[in-house]
């Protein structure tokens, strides 16, 4: 009779819990990747590590690109043959007519889809929408948060310069957004529309069933929007980690250098650089090493420096995080730089794009980077100097180091911050969450006091103008009545 009583119980305990709308049901997530196949790799590894069945979505001739130790990822491929901007586009397309893949999302039927948003979102939003899973945008770097957070009215521009210096900025943001939204989301709309049935979804109203915005940067780089909602979330170091012993081989070479290791996360355009500043710098037992990640290197018969180790399959934080690495040399993207300031270690930064510039001057700001600005990128021979001097210089550690804890020590670190949001969307995915929805259009204070504050300038502008004008005409209609009076007649 207990043995009975104790099945009911049981059994009554099971429906009670799977009846809860607390419950967190089992996730599943594609990530769809056309560009920037290694970040995005990165984080749907992050997903898999925290129990989420993650699909990554990548075109068939970015294999290489992947995370090196992906894990528990399952990876799709489409073919594609395109160049760098048409490849959003192709791929695009190429997915929407794969029936292979079709017939894969039907099995999976993925609560989530994540993408970035530039030349994504106008092709993937309607097909999100016909499979019936929940969009979830990630901003990969300064330009889409100005585009996504324009589009979807979620956060406010942070701005502390100058009148001008404010207008041009507005100006060039609502350029950026412009170009984007009218070139490349009315494109890949056109494109959707061709394959996909009516979804009802146009530039207007792209982005009403996108809830939740994926931040991909920290705070540590920048922070140029006030959120609007809760529903962004911050997860630039989602996937930042303590370093793991490297392999015994590398290990056993870099050991060998007393004066430690000088780490070079660059593109192979820089093998010259990196050739010749292992040359310069010390050699010997009482030298320095450079170890490089080169994920396309292949090798060659070409003479290295002995204190030169290439990799190409090697997971860069075990190389950032190393306990004997002095210095990185980076191009200091987003994901790059984060790792860099988590594990504290200080860096010279080689930036190629405007986002790169700005993030190392962020970085020259808090005292742990030098800029590729400040060196004489010709002069191998500066180059070595700065090494040194960031090597022999405390402060520059002690800062990367303050950095480091900035990031550590918070309440929650990223991963958990991601994870939470993506269960509580999963829980509340049926219910109104219109109490999460940013208010549209924001307004402060400060623009109520511009506006009157430019009212009053304008009304006593337009008095001035008018006592001038009617003084005007009452000056020339006098003269023409003198005139006419015969007084200036000869």
């Amino acid at each position: 009779m207990s043995v009975i009583i104790i099945l009911y119980l049981c059994m009554h305990l099971v429906n009670l819990i799977h009846g809860s709308t607390l419950v967190a049901p089992p996730l599943s997530v594609v990530v769809v990747a056309f560009e920037d196949i290694y970040d995005l790799s990165l984080l749907a590894n992050s997903l898999s590590d925290q129990g989420i069945d993650a699909t990554l979505i990548i075109p068939a001739s970015s294999k290489g690109e992947l995370y090196e130790t992906l894990i528990d990822v399952e990876v799709l491929t489409v073919n594609v043959e395109a160049e760098e901007f048409a490849i959003t586009t192709q791929a695009c397309e190429a997915l929407l007519k794969d029936e292979e893949i079709a017939r894969k999302i039907q099995e999976i039927q993925p609560i989530f889809v994540i993408f970035p948003a530039f030349r994504h979102d106008g092709c993937l939003l309607p097909w999100v929408k016909t499979i019936g899973s929940i969009p979830v945008i990630w901003t990969r770097n300064h330009e889409e948060e100005i585009y996504v957070f324009e589009y979807s009215g979620a956060a406010f521009p942070v701005q502390s310069a100058g009148f001008w210096t404010r207008l041009r900025m507005t100006i060039a943001r609502r350029s950026i957004f412009s170009t984007a939204r009218d070139e490349y989301a009315a494109h890949a709309l056109r494109i959707a529309g061709k394959y996909l049935p009516d979804t009802g979804l146009n530039l207007d109203n792209l982005y009403a069933d996108v809830r939740l915005i994926l931040w991909g940067a920290d705070a540590i780089l920048r922070l140029d929007y006030a959120p609007l909602t809760q529903l962004i979330v911050e997860i630039g170091c989602h996937h930042c980690r303590g370093a793991h012993p490297l392999q015994s081989d590398l290990h056993k070479g870099l050991i060998e250098y007393r004066l430690g290791t000088i780490v070079a996360l660059l593109d192979e355009n820089y093998e010259t650089l990196i050739k010749e500043l292992a040359q310069k710098l010390p050699q010997g037992r009482q030298g320095q090493a450079v170890v490089w990640k080169n994920v396309k290197w292949q090798n060659s018969n070409d003479a290295l420096p002995e204190n030169l180790f290439i990799r190409s399959k090697i997971d860069r934080q075990d190389l950032i995080g190393y306990g004997r690495t002095r210095v990185v040399l980076s191009h200091c993207a987003d994901t790059e730089l984060l790792e860099i300031a988590f594990h504290g270690t200080p860096v010279i930064c080689f930036p190629r794009n405007s986002n790169e510039f700005k993030n190392a001057a962020r970085a020259v700001q808090l005292g742990f980077a030098h800029s590729a600005e400040e060196i004489n990128i010709s002069s191998n021979e500066e180059v070595a100097n700065i090494v040194t001097q960031i090597h022999e210089t405390m402060d520059y550690r002690e800062n990367a180091r303050k950095v480091s804890l900035a990031i550590r020590d918070r309440i929650n670190p990223a991963v958990d911050r991601l994870i939470y949001w993506l269960r509580y969307m999963a829980r509340a995915k049926d219910e109104n969450l219109n109490f999460l929805a940013p208010i549209r259009p924001a307004k402060t204070l400060n623009e109520d006091l511009q506006f009157f504050l430019g009212l009053f300038v304008g009304a006593i502008v337009g008095i001035f103008l008018a006592v001038g004008c009617m003084l005007a005409r009452y000056l020339i209609v006098s003269k023409r009545t003198q005139r006419s009076k015969g007084r200036y007649t000869r």
